[in-house]
């Protein structure tokens, strides 16, 4: 759209993680979803898919519009549950516990969940479609899937602890390009481009 509209080239600066918060603790048989309860998220298609594996645990985090439906959804499902809003401390111990993290939401424009996660050494299985398909790496530090029921079963039952710590140091290494300092570092060097470039007159 810059290039289309004022003929210039444009530079993305990703939001940035502060990755020194995060850490790892194993890698318990435990999936986390971390979000907002909206209907764009699909946090629906996940329940539906956990229902069917009543052998794995789901925790959900998050509060939102869709929070009192969700809950009628996830009703008699011992291995469901939805735990609302917690504070930070918490958050970070449940990352750092989890197995991996579930992030299927429709064409999200970038997604700060999946990086938190790569960062906590745990893979993430996130759609592909959107910004997502631009921080996760395929099978390296999480899987691209369809989001349909059948997909996100498959991709779960794959996921043993052991595979997911093969991928712990990927992970690690790829949120660290999304990292706060890489943010102050690449809009700096923006800034003084800007300053020094000829202007344009109109």
């Amino acid at each position: 759209m810059i290039k289309r509209y004022y003929n210039r080239n444009s530079e993305i600066i990703y939001p940035p993680v502060d990755t020194a918060k995060f850490g790892c603790k194993g890698y318990e048989d435990l999936f986390l979803v971390v979000q907002r309860l909206e209907l764009v998220k699909r946090t629906s298609l996940i329940i539906e898919a956990f229902k069917r594996m009543p052998d794995k645990k789901l925790l959900i985090v998050g509060e939102g519009p869709e929070k009192k439906r969700l809950k009628k959804l996830a009703k008699n499902c011992k291995n469901v549950q939805l735990i609302g809003s917690i504070g930070e401390k918490e958050l970070l111990d449940l990352y750092a516990r989890c197995l991996a993290t579930i992030y299927i939401p429709i064409d999200e424009d970038f997604g700060l969940i999946p990086v938190e996660s790569m960062v906590a050494g745990k893979p993430c299985i996130v759609a592909n479609e959107g910004g997502l398909k631009e921080t996760v790496v395929d099978g390296k530090t999480g899987f691209l899937i369809e989001p349909t029921v059948k997909n996100l079963i498959r991709a779960i039952r794959d996921l043993t602890p052991e595979k997911a710590e093969k991928m712990k140091q990927d992970c690690v290494k790829r949120a660290k390009k999304f990292d706060i300092s890489v943010f102050y570092e690449k809009f700096d060097e923006i800034v003084k481009r800007a300053i020094e470039e000829p202007k344009i007159s109109c």
